[in-house]
């Protein structure tokens, strides 16, 4: 009887599958063409998930958090005391936790992402009835055009707006005002992972909290109230620490994002990418106000306004940097996964030819994720992270504008708390060799650089000097482009400091 519960679950699933694709399938393509189409988007499928198995992280965005995290957890030091980003303190506490459970490098992020993916189509059934199989696939394979499989923040973002939703939706059900003191504590965490979280979730709370027939001042005195607790808590050790500790961390991160804004031209791209990506996504909304008519006085219709509210208070988010990253998206495009499922399971699907571009898009970016993926996996493997591991042990280095790959890779410790590559540059602009300089004459024991990045001007003269002085080079690596011959990112020149004996003396730079 087991076995043939299993085999009827077996047959259910591969109906529903077949049922999908005969969705998104033109009607004028031949059966015998449509199961080869569905068999080879399953293959791309496969080897699209296994190319991201094979590399220590697709975006260096999460692998810059793990570091920052490995300084909170493992050395006690505070960020932004030991490198710096311009991320709220929750997402190195996060990403430092996940380094703690996940203490291996293939596929970490991946395995992040996909557990973060479950997670948020097993929560969001709070918001009506779908298949989870569909949501899930829906998620992780059509965002391969926003690069969900990186496990960025965006990832852990839409979970944690989910899980918030869903305790107020249950509080409301059951008129338990605790649950909308749970949803202010987590809305706090929220938004410490990601600022972006505020704009997000603006709209879908004060749906929640306001409309007539939900609204309670209990409720949202409760979530302000769980807000201010979660937050205390949160910055309870710079508060311990005192010593202005607080107003520097929002001083740092004010003065960076001043810099950081991106030019014209990049929020025209923003712009230009955001809508582009709007436009994919727009037969699901249109689709949806057709299924379910919005009436804010009926609470029935209130349930089902949720999930667009969420979206569009989710779009702004996307443009506030002003800089084109696909990820960006993930916050508008989790939602919209979720209204489709529930079409799906409706009979309200939109029409073939009104999702095609997002089919297409899909698999384009597939391909091109695959690539990228095993492009990455070359160049990772061109550098010996272990033997500069070996080299360094637990001595601090100095970055001048290397990629910080090597720093996650090889767990080497920070000189400078302004790690990232550009971030001395965004800070000090014109004088940002001055800093470096500064750096150098405490004497940091290693220094890693760009390969030949004096040769090819990429380290300024005196800093060159300094290192000619002072410094041999211990260990170096060209990573070559794919078919250029130009170094990447990931090449790095590793200099060791001499004995005092052995340095060269200054020449006045």
């Amino acid at each position: 009887m087991n076995v043939n519960y299993k085999e009827t679950r077996v047959q259910e699933r591969d109906n529903r599958i077949s049922l999908f694709f005969s969705e998104i399938m033109p009607k004028a393509v031949p059966p015998a063409l449509a199961a080869g189409l569905k068999y080879l988007l399953i293959a791309l499928v496969v080897v699209y998930a296994l190319s991201y198995c094979v590399i220590p992280f697709s975006d260096g965005d999460p692998a810059y958090y793990v570091l920052i995290g490995r300084g909170l957890l493992r050395d006690h030091i505070l960020p932004y005391n030991y490198a710096f980003d311009h991320k709220p303190f929750g997402v190195y506490l996060f990403y430092g936790l996940w380094d703690r459970i996940a203490p291996f490098t293939l596929g970490k992020f991946t395995l992040l992402a996909v557990l973060l993916s479950g997670a948020f189509v097993t929560i969001s059934r709070a918001f009506g009835p779908f298949n989870r199989g569909l949501a899930f696939g829906l998620l992780t394979v059509c965002g391969a055009i926003f690069d969900v499989l990186s496990g960025n923040t965006e990832l852990v973002l839409v979970v944690a707006e989910a899980l918030i939703l869903a305790l107020m939706l249950k509080g409301i059900e059951t008129n338990k005002t605790g649950l909308f003191f749970l949803a202010g504590c987590l809305s706090a965490l929220a938004v410490n992972v990601n600022y972006l979280a505020g704009v997000c979730l603006l709209g879908p709370m004060a749906l929640l909290l306001f409309p007539p027939g939900w609204f309670r001042l209990s409720r949202c005195v409760m979530a302000g109230l769980g807000g201010v607790v979660s937050l205390v808590a949160l910055f309870s050790p710079y508060l311990i620490v005192g010593h202005g500790a607080l107003q520097s961390y929002f001083s740092m991160q004010r003065s960076f994002l001043h810099n950081y804004s991106g030019a014209l031209s990049e929020r025209l791209q923003c712009v230009f990418w955001m809508t582009f990506y709007l436009g994919l996504i727009l037969p699901i909304l249109l689709g949806w106000i057709r299924r379910f008519p919005f009436n804010l006085a009926d609470e029935a219709s209130r349930r089902t306004m949720i999930l667009p509210v969420w979206f569009t208070s989710s779009f702004p988010a996307t443009l506030l940097s002003g800089h084109p990253y696909q990820h960006y998206f993930i916050l508008c495009f989790a939602p919209a996964t979720l209204m489709l499922a529930i079409l799906f399971r409706e009979g309200a699907f939109p029409s073939r030819l009104a999702l095609m571009p997002l089919w297409l898009s899909s698999v384009f970016f597939m391909g091109t994720e695959v690539k990228r993926n095993v492009t990455i996996a070359l160049y990772t493997s061109r550098v010996d992270y272990t033997e500069i591991a070996r080299q360094v042990g637990q001595a601090k280095v100095l970055d001048i504008r290397t990629f910080h790959a090597v720093f996650y890779l090889s767990d080497l410790k920070p000189f400078d708390v302004y790690l990232f590559s550009d971030h001395i540059d965004i800070f000090f602009r014109q004088n940002a060799w001055k800093r470096y300089m500064q750096d150098l004459a405490q004497n940091p024991l290693y220094v890693v650089a760009p390969y030949k990045g004096c040769e090819r001007h990429e380290v300024e003269a005196p800093v060159c000097q300094w290192l000619h002085d002072h410094y041999t080079q211990t260990y170096a690596v060209n990573v070559r482009h794919i078919h250029k011959s130009r170094p990447n990112k990931f090449s790095l020149s590793l200099y060791k400091l001499r004995e005092p004996s052995e340095q060269q003396p200054s020449s006045g730079l």
